[in-house]
């Protein structure tokens, strides 16, 4: 990744996002369940009794990688371990907006590195998966338009609960990114 810059994406004019510093962005967003787990145990003795006494509870271990019980109650998923049937969780995740500050930038991919060619407009997976770990961000926006209309420049919007991370991610800006081999290990260089 070179020539990293700033990208103000059009839709930080909306009513959506807030900005809080300089190119960081407050939004909520709501998050894809079908992509997230987050189990809390039912502490109601009478809630368990009820879910414990229906018929219909079913294996499932196609989501999440994971085998469970499940069976829907009241608009409700909830889940018993196959070997601890003892406890019953329902998914914390419950589309609730959360709270999340963004910032986009726009780059050049660099295949000598192992990218794609700028032409592409796809992001290589890599460093960006290695910038992700090391900043502690997620990807909020890979842009498609704007990543099929430009051919030279590739655009992406990282996202994090925490805004020092987004501050922190924003230390790529004006420098360049990439993955080198080390031995048996591949090292994040930023310089």
């Amino acid at each position: 990744m070179k020539n990293i810059r700033i990208y103000t994406a059009p839709k930080y004019k909306s009513d959506l996002y807030e900005e809080v510093e300089p190119n960081i962005y407050k939004t909520y967003v709501v998050p894809d369940n079908s992509r997230c787990l987050s189990l809390k145990s039912i502490k109601d003795e009478e809630k368990i009794k009820i879910l414990n006494s229906l018929n219909g509870w079913k294996v499932n271990d196609d989501e999440f990688g994971e085998k469970f019980y499940v069976i829907v109650y009241e608009d409700k998923k909830y889940y018993k371990e196959i070997d601890d049937e003892q406890y019953i969780y329902v998914n914390a995740n419950n589309n609730q907006p959360i709270l999340s500050y963004c910032t986009s930038i726009m780059f050049e991919q660099e295949p000598e590195y192992g990218e794609n060619e700028t032409s592409n407009s796809y992001v290589s997976q890599y460093p960006l998966e290695d910038i992700l770990d090391e900043f502690n961000c997620e990807l909020l926006d890979f842009y498609e338009d704007e990543n099929t209309l430009d051919s030279l420049n590739s655009y992406i919007e990282f996202a994090s609960s925490d805004i020092d991370d987004i501050k922190n991610v924003l230390s790529i800006v004006g420098k360049h990114v990439y993955n080198k081999e080390d031995g048996d290990y591949v090292k994040l260089i930023i310089e």
